[in-house]
């Protein structure tokens, strides 16, 4: 048996008996011309010596190079291992492979890497982007015969395809949710919303629907960070709001993970029992939120899915197969309820925090 290393496609060709020319045409596909005998002879040839072809060589060629380039907003962010999972299991059943890398959540950072794979030939770009203000490149490249999906993350512009979540249907359908269930007050606690057109149109959404309840839904709104600064401000921030709101059937709705995360901190440090104190709402669905205070109530959102369909719209755009004008996907999320808001478990509180 040749080695792995010595095989080419000469090889193949001088024991199928055949010209290098036929075992091109083989590899690629082209069988007009070629007779069914032949086909069968090159096809066992490779199989005894298990060559395989120089893919890369053979790409550039055709100048198709079967690479999909993904680039997240940040890794580390637990949803983001969905998303990536559901891209990688369509566009690997689809025959193509994935090249990731995190821009965390620098926009810097993402265009260099989003130019760095234009420079490597990916075939198409799907972007978590950070920045929905700067989307300069993104149309320019896509100008240029780019393919291009925006997942998660969206723009207020239809000039890309772009696949996300229900957040603006979503919020309002857990804010009305949390009042009808019994709550008094709800407050948002959000990260900078101009970081992510997602968090704005979750702040958009808790305003609209919360000004049916409360008068001045704004004064509701805090708006944080999500550094080690942010921890301290989501202490002093939650303490405000229920010293104002002594008496009362109180809830917080955190719009990110993180946010939800500091919540559950500063509650503790406020030495408030969730749900006896306080009601807690918030994205996503993550394993931890099962196990806290006997589970908090959260909005799941099916990033897998977002994963599928972009990967599904890119590749479509890559063949060809679709030449309309941008799509837009919105997926539905689904509002579970846990312990976190169980009213029955409320009391009205007499509050005082330890300073």
């Amino acid at each position: 048996m040749l080695s792995y290393n010595n095989i080419t496609i000469d090889t193949v060709s001088e024991k199928a008996g055949v010209s290098k020319t036929t075992v091109s045409r083989y590899l690629n596909e082209k069988y007009e011309h070629m007779s069914e005998e032949t086909k069968l002879r090159i096809k066992n040839v490779i199989e005894e010596l298990e060559y395989r072809p120089n893919i890369v060589a053979r790409n550039l060629k055709s100048k198709k190079t079967g690479l999909i380039g993904v680039i997240l907003s940040d890794v580390a962010n637990p949803v983001a291992v969905h998303l990536i999972k559901g891209v990688i299991d369509h566009c690997t059943q689809e025959g193509y492979q994935v090249v990731t890398a995190s821009s965390d959540e620098k926009s810097s950072k993402e265009k260099e890497y989003i130019l760095s794979m234009v420079d490597r030939q990916v075939e198409g770009l799907i972007v978590n982007t950070v920045d929905y203000n700067d989307y300069s490149l993104l149309k320019s490249l896509k100008s240029k015969g780019v393919s291009i999906v925006l997942a998660d993350r969206t723009i207020n512009e239809n000039s890309l395809d772009m696949v996300t979540t229900d957040n603006y249907a979503i919020t309002r359908t857990t804010i009305k949710t949390l009042y009808n269930m019994g709550f008094d007050v709800v407050a948002l606690f959000s990260s900078n919303l101009l970081k992510s057109n997602v968090r704005l149109l979750r702040y958009n959404a808790f305003l609209d629907e919360s000004k049916t309840y409360v008068p001045n839904p704004e004064k509701l709104a805090y708006i944080l960070h999500e550094d080690v600064e942010g921890q301290h401000q989501y202490k002093c921030a939650l303490d405000d709001f229920v010293q104002k709101n002594i008496g009362k059937k109180m809830a917080v709705f955190a719009s990110t993970p993180m946010a939800l995360l500091n919540v559950l901190n500063a509650a503790h440090e406020l030495k408030l029992i969730i749900p006896r104190d306080l009601g807690v709402c918030g994205y996503d669905n993550l394993n931890w939120t099962k196990l806290i205070s006997g589970g908090i109530s959260v909005v799941e959102q099916p990033f897998y899915e977002v994963g599928v369909e972009s990967a599904k719209i890119l590749i479509q755009r890559i063949r060809g197969e679709i030449s309309e004008t941008a799509k837009y996907i919105e997926l539905k999320s689904r509002l579970i309820l846990r312990n976190s808001t169980n009213m029955e478990n409320m009391t009205n509180m007499i509050y005082k925090c330890e300073k």
